[in-house]
């Protein structure tokens, strides 16, 4: 039977507890909000398949990366719906158009984040845009492979890691099914995410609606946007919003994200897709400041979907190392902070958000030397 005896060594993909033929393991929520592994001892039969379908304890080595591009949707609407590019959106139509299901990560009503399957057109904008927390996977690995294996065509996206998850768990390469992952930083805690909202909730009334990445005021300078009953609007720079600055600053991560194992250039997927920052320097004719996306092709499966959209964008091929330096956090696990622990703790003692950005600061003394550099700066440079 599976064994995490370091939290760091789960990723939260649940594969074991959909391919348990027993079903005696539950994903279940601890105390800073992650979910992992609960097993009934008592109803385990040591069959050896959670162990099997670990990505983490299988940790799969493979050369994939074939080549990068950079990339729009020509379609504008599209992209203001959208995070960066809107190639996502552009693949899922594509898979819609031959008869496919596409699952993805979605708001539920209380806006805790699901994955779900769409296999229509109009559910699409479920599916858009970024969702800065953890995706409880559910049960849809289970539900992806009994379309697979009834012939279906199946595009399923999620972080790296889910899309390792699912791979070991279906054991096998299906031709009809093509796999997105997106660039990384890491997963904030859900815990953290409903005690931010909820306290929103409380202020605004009832939430209509979220976005993490709203652009009208440009791609780079994004805003979280939230709308609440009788058309209240709650809007802040996303560097500046505290939910935001909690998750940035790497405070409330899900441990495995301190120690990644899935954020090389070689990975299972067939495409990764994220933000290319940095391209108003190296390709400014391919900023607009509406969204680019970094496109990164690891299988002939994936350069046929990505070709097979290319008449609805703008693209171009790049140099990986210039549109995703390997200094990026989506390269790289990110450091923990040192105040995560106490930060969980606070938290769980009922510590209201505002409160909690207090441990963001540094020390006092560290504040102090900081100052004092700064007016030496300033000092030498007026008597220069």
């Amino acid at each position: 039977m599976i064994d995490i005896t370091n939290k760091k060594d789960c990723c939260g993909c649940s594969a074991c507890a959909q391919r348990c033929p027993k079903k005696c393991i539950t994903m279940k929520e601890n105390f800073e909000g992650f979910l992992y592994p609960n097993i009934n001892n008592a109803a385990c039969i040591s069959c050896g398949l959670c162990e099997k379908v670990c990505p983490i304890q299988n940790k799969e080595e493979k050369e994939s990366f074939l080549g990068a591009y950079v990339a729009y949707a020509n379609d504008l609407q599209l992209r203001e719906r959208s995070s960066s590019g809107a190639i996502f959106s552009l693949c899922v139509e594509r898979v819609l158009e031959m008869g496919g299901v596409v699952f993805g990560a979605a708001f539920d009503e209380d806006f805790a984040v699901q994955h779900i399957k769409i296999d229509k057109l109009e559910e699409l904008w479920k599916l858009q845009g970024s969702k800065y927390l953890e995706s409880c996977i559910g049960n849809s690995f289970n539900e992806a492979e009994q379309f697979l294996k009834q012939g279906r065509t199946v595009l399923f996206s999620g972080t790296c890691c889910q899309i390792e998850g699912l791979k070991h768990f279906l054991g096998c390469e299906y031709d009809n099914l093509f796999t997105i992952d997106v660039l990384c930083h890491g997963v904030p805690s859900p815990k953290v995410w409903k005690r931010y909202w909820s306290e929103k909730n409380k202020l605004y009334g009832k939430g209509q609606s979220v976005s993490f990445r709203d652009k009208e005021n440009g791609w780079k300078q994004y805003d979280v946007k939230f709308t609440f009953e009788n058309d209240k609007v709650y809007k802040e720079s996303a560097y500046k919003n505290p939910y935001m600055k909690l998750f940035l600053n790497d405070i409330c991560l899900r441990l495995s994200c301190h120690d990644c194992k899935f954020k090389s250039l070689n990975r299972l997927s067939d495409i990764t897709l994220g933000d290319s920052w940095g391209i108003e320097k190296y390709k400014p004719h391919m900023d607009d400041d509406k969204g680019t996306s970094v496109v990164l092709i690891h299988s002939e499966k994936g350069r046929r979907l990505f070709d097979s959209c290319k008449e609805k964008m703008t693209f171009e091929e790049a140099e990986v190392d210039k549109i995703l330096p390997p200094s990026a956090d989506s390269r790289k696990s990110v450091l923990m902070h040192p105040k995560r622990d106490k930060f969980f703790s606070l938290l769980n003692r009922g510590v209201e958000t505002e409160k909690l950005l207090q441990l963001l600061k540094p020390a006092i003394h560290v504040r102090i030397k900081r100052r004092i550099r700064s007016v030496l700066s300033k000092n030498s440079r007026e008597n220069a």
